[in-house]
């Protein structure tokens, strides 16, 4: 890909996607907002995932070649026709594509990421939604929440009244979930008699809010069984990114363990706290730089990271109330230094002659700063697989 891009536009790419014939209605659905539009609309076109930076400049360079074409063969080739010679030849990304009616494509991907038994999303679907809505939170700082639930004693109910009778009480929890979640919220049946819905734009207040609605509604929706109206409860956990976890794996984790404590009561609804600090923790293995008063400087290996503060091994000791910048370092790439101002709160070492232990609490951490915290996480975590 050229190192120079001539800019578009989201109009400009808007309007040749009109002309593709994909249809407002579409659209206004699948992208999302500032450069992630070009990945999204890439994505619609291509179904390959490519960061909004490097879309952008796909874009132009696909325009400045569809306009090439058009010239060299005197017609208009079209978009799709475009795309398709991009990624094959003059920059491969695609090596046996197949050419396939655009409707029979939604129909099969349908089928791979909707549940047969509920019409409900499926884990795979459920995968690149969260990811997505990290993404949205490291671009534009925009929460979310997630939620877990569980019916109640299902096993029993399934022992009771038949496996045919269970697969009706799971359909009519769907119907519940997808008639009480906003239009944008993603319902999910994760696997056997749990569900999970993502909700974008909401945090924690609003999230549980939600839960408790969702479980009133299931409570109100009692399944016929054999000329019986059997009542159904479902138990739900409840939590929100960025305040319980800095990557998606922990968010659902941190669900999970909510999850697990609204069960032991049943038909209620738990929200995420944790006990032994305010803020999760996330193993990071980069070096960082202090720099403070009286020229101090050190080098440090990070040992945990979290929103309040970061947890740090050195050779060095700076006593507790000294305020210091420390400058995070990293190889990766596209990832900037960042730098955060400090203050030492706790000073160890297990042994004599042995490396310290210095815990920092950072002075004030904004929304830019918690975007590049967990950028810098999920950098650090993915270059360890």
């Amino acid at each position: 890909m050229g190192q120079e891009c001539r800019e578009c536009t989201e109009g400009e790419v808007r309007e040749l996607l009109l002309r593709a014939g994909l249809s407002a209605g579409v659209l206004d659905g699948e992208l999302g907002e500032g450069d992630q539009a070009f990945a999204d609309a890439l994505h619609l076109l291509t179904r390959m995932r490519f960061t909004p930076e490097e879309s952008r400049c796909y874009w132009s360079e696909i325009i400045r070649h569809m306009a090439g074409l058009n010239l060299a063969l005197g017609r208009d080739v079209g978009l799709r026709v475009a795309v398709c010679d991009y990624f094959m030849n003059l920059h491969p990304r695609m090596r046996e594509p197949v050419i396939v009616e655009v409707q029979l494509l939604l129909q099969k991907e349908r089928g791979a990421l909707v549940d047969e038994l509920t019409g409900l999303y499926n884990r795979r679907y459920f995968n690149d939604a969260i990811q997505r809505e990290v993404e949205r939170f490291k671009r534009f700082g925009q929460q979310f929440s997630l939620i877990m639930l569980d019916v109640d004693h299902f096993k029993r109910f399934n022992d009771t009244y038949g496996h045919l009778a269970g697969d009706e009480a799971l359909k009519t929890v769907a119907g519940a979930l997808r008639e009480t979640a906003r239009t944008f919220d993603h319902v999910v049946r994760y696997g056997g008699e749990e569900f999970t819905l993502i909700l974008p734009h909401t945090d924690a207040e609003q999230a549980v809010a939600a839960a408790e609605r969702l479980r009133r509604a299931v409570e109100n929706r009692p399944v016929t069984v054999q000329d019986l109206s059997v009542t159904l409860t479902v138990s739900l956990g409840v939590a929100t990114f960025p305040e319980n976890a800095i990557n998606a794996r922990e968010l659902l984790s941190r669900a999970d363990e909510a999850l697990y404590e609204a069960k032991l009561v049943r038909n209620r609804v738990c929200s995420y706290l944790e006990k032994s600090r305010q803020f999760p923790r996330a193993p990071l293995g980069l070096t960082a730089r202090f720099n403070g008063p009286d020229q101090i400087s050190a080098t440090s290996m990070v040992l945990n990271i979290s929103f309040g503060g970061l947890l740090c091994q050195s050779s060095a000791a700076i006593l507790p109330g000294t305020r210091v910048e420390v400058v995070l370092a990293t190889e990766h790439s596209g990832a900037p230094e960042l730098r955060l101002d400090c203050r030492v709160v706790r000073l160890q070492r297990e042994s004599e002659g042995g490396p310290y232990e210095i815990a920092l609490s950072f002075e004030a951490v904004g929304d830019a700063a918690r975007r590049a915290l967990v950028r810098l996480a999920e950098l650090d975590q993915s270059a360890g697989v």
